[in-house]
């Protein structure tokens, strides 16, 4: 079983635990690129998921299953040459989802025509009326009504 399952870190799945966490630092780093504004940050922060991420991969890995079968300096290669090829690819599908939104949009313009925006409307309050009673009976102490029993 340990065999066929090949994949991450130790050469074997992670567990649960590991999972989680991948998740936890997947979700965090998504988070944090949308605060970005330079590449450089981009890949500084990529550069940190991937390490938080190997070495999440690494502590949960089962013990008996450590071994690396591929050398550090060739992982270490392998993570400098993708950090930046997916920084590149995730900031270049970010511009081309920009550049289709703005055609569809564009579109959508010239076959419907202008979108109303429906965010922004405004909330118009009818006047107070007066009860008829004290415009006819301006003054005095309130309504009367019968005595409490």
């Amino acid at each position: 079983m340990a065999v066929a399952a090949h994949g991450v870190a130790s050469g074997h799945l992670p567990g649960s635990a590991g999972l989680v966490l991948l998740v936890v630092i997947g979700v965090a780093a998504g988070a944090l690129a949308h605060r970005l504004s330079s590449m450089v940050a981009f890949v500084a922060l990529l550069t940190g998921a991937q390490l938080a991420g190997h070495t999440v991969l690494s502590l949960t890995a089962d013990p008996m299953a450590h071994a690396h079968s591929s050398t550090t300096s060739a992982m270490a290669t392998t993570h400098l040459v993708a950090i930046p090829v997916c920084a590149l690819l995730i900031a270049g599908s970010g511009r081309l989802y920009s550049v289709i939104t703005s055609v569809i949009r564009t579109l959508r313009f010239l076959v419907a025509g202008p979108i109303t925006d429906l965010t922004r409307f405004v909330v118009t309050t009818a006047p107070q009326r007066r009860p008829l009673v004290g415009v006819l009976a301006p003054g005095g102490v309130g309504l009367r009504g019968p005595p409490a029993a």
